[in-house]
């Protein structure tokens, strides 16, 4: 570790950037709470706040406030656009789970099943896993890659491995990263 970056800025950063999002979620709190009583409360707060908080802003509030969005999606929270409107669409006791890192069985083309990570998986794997307000069955997952297959031709590639017994048996010639190679040596 540099001097600069020492553990001790690691932490006070740490802890500065959790105030701010505790500080968000209150003020969703308390603007729930204000426009609960008075739906007009909206408007008024948009109008003292005009100069500081942008008008897309209100309803990202509004969903901290009835937690119908996780904290984590304020600051982006994962890589990808596609896969984070597929989050923010989940009830919010799925969302704890999906920032918590549970594993969730996706089901590969050849039967197979491979435990992922929703933030590390593919967009594709996502939509998989997801339909919109559960996590997919593995039956149900069946039936949606039959589904897509049927509607665009689209096969779904299997991955060139399969972890079984604490083994690894490739199925072809490959190459990974090493953030693969972490992600695959993390499922044995």
């Amino acid at each position: 570790m540099s001097k600069a970056l020492t553990t001790e800025r690691v932490s006070a950063f740490r802890e500065a950037i959790q105030a701010g999002i505790d500080g968000f979620v209150r003020a969703g709190e308390i603007y729930v709470e204000a426009i609960d009583e008075d739906p007009k409360a909206a408007d008024e707060f948009r109008e003292k706040f005009a100069d500081t908080i942008p008008v897309a802003m209100w309803g990202k509030f509004e969903a901290l406030g009835r937690k119908w969005m996780h904290p984590k999606l304020l600051m982006g929270g994962v890589t990808s656009g596609k896969k984070q409107t597929i989050i923010k669409r989940l009830p919010y006791s799925l969302q704890e789970r999906v920032f918590e890192r549970e594993r969730f069985p996706l089901l590969l083309d050849g039967g197979d099943t491979l435990e992922v990570d929703v933030i590390e998986a593919t967009d594709a794997q996502a939509e998989q896993l997801f339909d919109g307000s559960a996590v997919r069955s593995l039956s149900a997952q069946r039936a949606y890659m039959e589904a897509r297959k049927a509607a665009g031709g689209e096969s779904f590639e299997s991955l060139p491995y399969v972890v079984s017994g604490g083994k690894i048996r490739f199925r072809r010639n490959c190459e990974m990263s090493r953030a693969e190679i972490k992600r695959l040596l993390s499922e044995m």
